[in-house]
């Protein structure tokens, strides 16, 4: 009967399959799907803050380079010597970002360096034409897009670009939004 008792578990543990490890294959899939997520990451999200800053950036330091060599060829330091031209202001403007179905709204006022009192006065004489640019670029935005980090920047930025423009400088303005507040 010993004979008998040693050789069942044999017979069944010959029968019973051995329990399998994680594949071998396992690893090196896991880590070229996150190598590949990392990818998407940077290209998608990374990517284009950088260089929208990195852009921003190079505008910035261009403007200041060509506002140095007018200033040396002026024989000035500056405007003003260094002084700040009249801020151009447009308080409490109030839009409704696109997809909220007015359920949200986005509170915001834009200050415009100037240049000098000709331009700030050019500014306020086109206030409306300012103050429809400037909602019209709102509410293209989503709630996505307004709380998502450095769209302030950005905003800045188009906002610039466009009032320059419209204002008919020859440097670019300093745009500043004091106000953002999204509820």
């Amino acid at each position: 009967m010993s004979e008998e008792a040693h050789a069942a578990p044999a017979a069944e543990g010959t029968e019973a399959k051995p329990a399998k490890g994680p594949s071998k294959l396992m690893l090196p899939l896991v880590i070229a799907l996150m190598t590949i997520a990392g990818g998407v990451v940077g290209v998608w999200f990374v990517g284009p803050r950088l260089s929208a800053r990195a852009s921003l950036q190079a505008g910035l330091e261009a403007e200041a380079a060509a506002a140095g060599k007018g200033d040396k060829e002026d024989g000035k330091e500056g405007a003003k010597g260094g002084e700040k031209g009249p801020v151009f202001k447009l308080d409490n403007l109030i839009v409704n970002p696109s997809g909220s179905q007015g359920a949200r709204f986005l509170m915001v006022s834009v200050a415009v360096e100037t240049v000098d009192g000709k331009q700030d006065e050019d500014l306020r004489a086109r206030e409306s034409q300012i103050r429809d640019l400037v909602i019209s670029l709102l509410e293209k935005q989503t709630m996505e897009s307004l709380s998502s980090p450095g769209i302030r920047d950005s905003l800045k930025a188009q906002l610039s670009d466009t009032i320059t423009i419209i204002a008919g400088s020859k440097t670019r303005l300093h745009v500043f939004l004091p106000q953002f507040v999204i509820q």
